[in-house]
């Protein structure tokens, strides 16, 4: 490969490769499914250019994860809904302490986040597609100084594995997001076709997401 700033100076083998302009714009959505939007920004990380989305697909940019928030009500015999009462929640914890996820002073793992992180290493496990994808891209090392400009938020597996068990991470919606980051970085960045295939391992690694996403 070689240097955007210098075409005739030969670059080491690198992850990520610079480009000369953006790939087609995919819509396929089973791999082509980019994280929202962040406010205000327009990279073409959150912005794909031509991208209308797919809003009735099981795996749509605007669904994310499959977990829903609900609220623990009482049913009164006459069939009415009421919200319990904070002794109630109490007793409800003490009876049902394996579900009640929220009471922090258990510690350990929520569910959804041991379903995360075992979707991390699924993704891991899979070494010809994910090597690119493991660690943070590093522009000095790999003489892509312009990946900054491009590339306005870094993802990786290793930085979102951290990322949830320091639980900096809150929702499933937002280790999605973040996943599809990691993937829409890459087709941003990277050629189709580049002798390292870090385009195409995106893609496949991204499909294999998306599928385990559906199980969750």
């Amino acid at each position: 490969p070689n240097s955007r700033d210098n075409p005739r100076t030969a670059a080491p083998a690198s992850r990520e490769h610079a480009m000369m302009a953006a790939p087609p714009v995919k819509v396929d959505p089973e791999v082509f499914v980019p994280p929202p939007a962040r406010p205000g920004c327009d990279c073409q990380v959150c912005n794909p250019p031509g991208y209308t989305g797919q809003p009735d697909a099981p795996n749509s940019r605007d669904r994310l994860s499959s977990f829903q928030a609900y609220k623990l009500v009482k049913l009164e015999p006459d069939g009415t809904r009421r919200p319990l009462s904070s002794t109630e929640i109490k007793e409800f914890e003490k009876s049902h302490a394996s579900q009640c996820e929220w009471n922090s002073s258990r510690g350990g793992q929520k569910q959804w986040q041991k379903q995360c992180l075992a979707i991390i290493k699924k993704l891991r496990s899979q070494r010809k597609q994910a090597w690119a994808f493991n660690e943070p891209v590093d522009p000095v090392a790999l003489n892509i100084p312009d990946y900054p400009d491009i590339i306005k938020h870094p993802m990786d597996l290793a930085t979102l594995e951290g990322l949830l068990a320091s639980g900096t991470i809150e929702t499933p919606d937002q280790f999605v997001a973040e996943m599809r980051t990691i993937f829409r970085n890459s087709y941003v960045y990277n050629r189709p076709g580049s002798g390292d295939l870090v385009y195409e391992s995106a893609e496949k690694l991204s499909l294999s997401f998306e599928k385990e996403l559906l199980k969750m």
